[in-house]
């Protein structure tokens, strides 16, 4: 080799192995910068994060960092389909490695084990429950926990974001019935009445499952979820807004598609090849305290309660030899740590703003004082009647309502007048929010809020032999309320008021003399109209 060859042949080696450097350290500065970028992506996630629950009246007394975790718990929760990716663990969540939410269990079942399956969307899943324990089938796995019973009773949580029944029964279809199911808990009604689905096609769906028991031979219970405001349970602030302004997926309001959830009911009823049927939209009515925190998710103390019925319901069907007494919700039943628990159970059983105790009180004073008219049908000139509602107590006054009906000589449109009055000093009460809902046959046709700030709520109506009622106002009231002015007419058109019908008029007053008052005391006034 020659001197030239052999000066060039080491420079251009030198200048090879300085290019390979050059290249590995960019690789590894590239690495190090898209590390930086997803760190930073990963901060600014966690910032843009927002559970609706974090400012809630219930998690008011839950650390703001324990609040902060529980969101970004339920953020992360990863799903494939509709499914859950096995294998995921945070404080809060853990999804096991069959990819439900809970403990551990064996594909294959143990021949001294009698296995249920929980159905149903993010309610049933927990979403916004604070363990795995205080969801719906943690409590009740809980509490079959007490039983001396000849088998291991496993209660598997199936609940997914977002399913509906249509969901619910494929997941049962392709891969619960692998898992050898002895019962399966159906929860149902929220998330299919969001979407629109029918109560026809509901009920369908809810007798394949249980036509699909019948063959595999496994037992079927199905329910009928709470919705806030679709039961009577005496609602708070906060929920009243929930129930107010609740939407399906396409944002239109929930409440007015009430009546079709009381379909679902009917048709849940009817239900026949079940093992049994079970109506809970009316589980919470005896609950003064928050039990919600949006239109349909509730609290630890909501799933307790839920869960509860459940079990009593199930009793007769378990394979049980001794049956102790229900537990209290007093008792520690989660693993969670006992002083951040003891908060959360505080939160959901006793905390109580002013006004909750001022309209419990106000509700024990009216339940003490009410004044239990009959409803009065006023005689009056001819084409005008007046009706007239029981009387409620409130801060000490007889309070009711007075429904007008005036109809044109041709009985072609009609006009609503109400006015809500203080029987004690002969006054109209101005300021009032009223949840009108009218039912005619058992069947509800009309839930809806209306404002009035003056005196008298004036409803426009045609009547005619159609499917719904539809509503024409505006609604630029805070609570999202319909608003009734002079210069603004409320029309309505529908199957209402139809000649010669009998119609139930059932109104709730959710503010009176001022529209920022709020009161939850005065409710259950009714008046039967004769059209």
């Amino acid at each position: 080799m020659s001197v030239f060859e052999e000066f060039y042949g080491e420079k251009i080696m030198s200048v090879q192995v300085s290019y390979k450097k050059q290249t590995t350290l960019g690789i590894i500065g590239l690495l190090i910068l898209f590390l930086i970028i997803e760190l930073i992506a990963n901060v600014w996630w966690v910032t843009q994060m927002s559970c609706e629950f974090e400012e809630n009246e219930i998690f008011q007394q839950m650390d703001n960092e324990k609040k902060r975790q529980l969101c970004v718990d339920l953020y992360n929760i990863q799903t494939s389909g509709t499914e859950l990716i096995p294998n995921q663990q945070s404080q809060t969540v853990s999804i096991n490695n069959l990819g439900f939410r809970g403990e551990e269990f064996s594909i294959e079942k143990p021949s001294d084990t009698y296995r249920i399956f929980m159905l149903g969307g993010s309610t049933m899943f927990g979403y916004g429950a604070t363990s795995d324990q205080t969801t719906i089938p943690g409590y009740l796995q809980e509490s079959l926990k007490e039983f001396n019973s000849k088998y291991t009773i496993e209660v598997i949580n199936a609940g997914i974001q977002g399913a509906d029944s249509f969901s619910e029964l494929n997941l049962l279809e392709r891969k619960l019935i692998n898992f050898a199911p002895d019962l399966v808990i159906i929860y149902d009604g929220w998330n299919d009445l969001r979407a629109e689905n029918s109560a026809q096609k509901i009920q369908n769906n809810w007798k394949s499952v249980c036509e699909l028991g019948n063959k595999k031979g496994f037992d079927t219970v199905v329910t009928l979820q709470p919705i806030a405001g679709f039961g009577n349970k005496q609602l708070t602030e906060q929920e009243m807004i929930y129930s107010a302004t609740g939407q399906n997926y396409n944002g239109d309001l929930l409440i007015n598609d009430f009546s079709e959830y009381e379909k679902y009911a009917i048709n849940l009823d009817t239900l026949t090849g079940c093992t049994k049927s079970l109506n809970l939209v009316g589980v919470f009515d005896k609950e003064t305290s928050p039990i919600y925190w949006d239109q349909g998710h509730v609290s630890d103390y909501g799933n307790y309660i839920v869960s509860q019925e459940l079990y009593r319901e199930i009793l007769e069907i378990l394979p049980i030899t001794s049956q102790p007494q229900v537990q209290n919700f007093t008792n520690d039943t989660t693993k969670n740590d006992n002083e951040f628990y003891t908060q959360i159970r505080y939160a959901v059983s006793t905390y109580k703003t002013p006004l909750m105790l001022n309209s419990i009180f106000s509700f024990q004073l009216m339940q003490e004082k009410s004044v239990l008219d009959t409803n009065d049908n006023i005689p009056t000139k001819s084409g005008i009647k007046i009706f007239k509602t029981q009387s409620k107590i409130y801060n000490e006054n007889s309070v009711s309502i007075i429904i007008k009906l005036l109809e044109d000589e041709n009985n072609f449109q009609k006009k609503l007048e109400i006015i809500t009055m203080n029987n004690d000093d002969n006054s109209v009460i101005p300021n009032v929010t009223y949840f009108l809902k009218i039912q005619k046959d058992d069947t509800i046709i009309l839930s809806d809020f209306f404002f009035v700030e003056n005196d008298v709520l004036i409803l426009d109506v045609i009547p005619i032999n159609s499917d719904s009622i539809e509503i024409s106002g505006k609604r630029q009231y805070e609570h999202n309320a319909i608003i009734a002015t002079e210069s603004s007419a409320v029309k309505l058109s529908g199957p209402l008021l139809l000649p010669n019908e009998d119609y139930e008029f059932i109104i709730e007053l959710r503010t009176v003399y001022d529209k920022s008052n709020w009161v939850f005391s005065l409710d259950g006034f009714s008046a039967k109209i004769v059209s």
